[in-house]
């Protein structure tokens, strides 16, 4: 089972999910369920953001859907980075720091979910 949000061991990881929404999926799926949806959103971010794409809607397409999928499964720093990213395309705006703040929480999301995934 997935430790509730109280105490984590490593602060930063906690940051990356919320571990409550996490307990609760669990119970309602089970954990080889939810096992099985991290897997699919390990995947995910890897093939749309390792490496990222280089036309920006390409780039838009692939951040849209990230949005949902992280954010379903409580990995919202990701969500709301993918969200701006998608903005960021859509608008024509700069996009190397929105990119490079997705990046880095895919990063640490796959980091997590790897270690959700030991656990």
């Amino acid at each position: 089972m997935i430790p509730p949000a109280g105490p984590q061991p490593d602060p930063a990881q906690a940051a990356v999910f919320n571990a409550d929404t996490l307990a609760e999926l669990e119970a309602l799926f089970g954990r080889s369920r939810l096992m099985e949806l991290l897997e699919v959103l390990d995947r995910e971010i890897a093939a749309r953001l390792d490496p990222p794409a280089s036309e920006p809607a390409r780039l838009a397409e692939d951040a849209h859907n990230l949005v949902s999928s992280s954010g379903g499964l409580s990995f919202h720093g990701l969500s709301q980075a993918c969200a701006a990213l998608e903005q960021a395309c859509l608008n024509g705006a700069e996009i190397a720091t929105p990119l490079g703040a997705a990046v880095h929480a895919a990063h640490h999301a796959r980091r997590a979910i790897a270690t959700l995934r030991a656990a």
